[in-house]
């Protein structure tokens, strides 16, 4: 009975042993691919940071990108209010320039008829004021006969008549110097605008070109960081898998690791079991000898008898 026994333990202790190898080369492959996964993972997360701070830095420059685009906008504007502004001060220099134009042609059409009226010689008109002047005095000072009176006030109409065509002769081309002079203050100052307008203008299809050229290159930054974050999502999402394989394969390290610890315990006992169990065996077969020499009447020292006492084969 005691053999079967030990033969029964002894295979219990050889399916403990074996089962602790299988759960430990288990283990091992699983800390392995433990190791894989997490150095795939930091591989992964160490791409995704790689690509978070070249993002960052894109970004950054399509902020730069922004603000020089929205400088020029206003830039530009200014410059399309500052040309409407000379183009719509320069139309109305236009406007009055035709004005002028009409009224020099109007006065030049007066003067034409004055002239003609007053004859080559255009009388001065203080010379007439002066001699009317002189006419009326006399014709009022003086005692004359009714004809030479008639005489007087003949001369002296005329030259009234003369005086108002000569006043308004002068007046006229004082008019219409100052027209000229108003005009061709207009033409200078619509030469100036045009220039203005030119120069504007050109400033403007410079700032367009560098406008058009600014948003090409943010849009093909734009284009780009949508290309890397897109990238750095499906990297991160790969490292997060791996991530996920990891947790679940350390629950599993950790699940062998108790099981290991688990039959480690039971091989232990079983081992110590046998141990014991040898060790009484032992004993047994030193008490039977011991019996033996009992009953052939010799004298027994005390370890033996409490042998004997141990296994119950004498009465105290």
């Amino acid at each position: 009975m005691t053999e079967n026994n030990n033969h029964v333990e002894s295979l219990q202790t050889i399916n403990y042993k074996t089962e602790l190898q299988k759960l430990k080369k288990i283990l091992r492959e699983k800390e392995q691919e433990a190791l894989e996964y997490r150095a795939k993972r930091d591989e992964l997360n160490n791409e995704v940071k790689m690509l978070s701070l070249k993002i960052r830095k894109y970004r950054q420059q399509l902020a730069v990108y922004r603000s020089q685009i929205s400088e020029i906008i206003e830039e530009k504007n200014k410059l399309i209010e500052n040309i409407r502004l000379f183009k719509e001060q320069k139309n109305k220099i236009t406007e009055r320039l035709a004005e002028i134009r009409q009224q020099l042609q109007e006065k030049r059409e007066k003067l034409k008829n004055i002239r003609a009226m007053l004859g080559r010689r255009i009388p001065n008109a203080e010379e007439l004021a002066s001699k009317l002047e002189k006419l009326e005095w006399e014709y009022q000072t003086r005692a004359m006969p009714l004809e030479e009176e008639k005489i007087y006030v003949e001369r002296m109409e005329r030259l009234e008549k003369l005086l108002v065509k000569a006043r308004l002769y002068e007046k006229l081309k004082e008019e219409v110097a100052k027209l000229r002079e108003e005009a061709s203050n207009l033409i200078s100052q619509r030469k100036d605008l045009v220039e203005k307008i030119t120069e504007y203008s050109q400033n403007y299809l410079s700032l367009k070109e560098t406008l058009t050229k600014l948003k090409s290159e943010r849009d093909t930054l734009k284009s780009e960081i949508e290309k890397l974050t897109k990238e750095r999502d499906k990297i991160r999402e790969t490292a997060n898998t791996y991530h996920q394989k990891l947790l679940e394969v350390n629950q599993e390290i950790k699940r062998l690791q108790e099981e290991i610890e688990k039959i480690a315990i039971l091989l232990k006992a079983s081992q110590l079991s046998k141990i014991i169990e040898e060790r009484r065996r032992s004993k047994m077969m030193k008490a039977k000898e011991v019996y033996e020499k009992y009953k052939r009447g010799e004298k027994l020292t005390f370890d033996e008898f409490k042998l004997l006492l141990e296994f119950n084969m004498v009465k105290p």
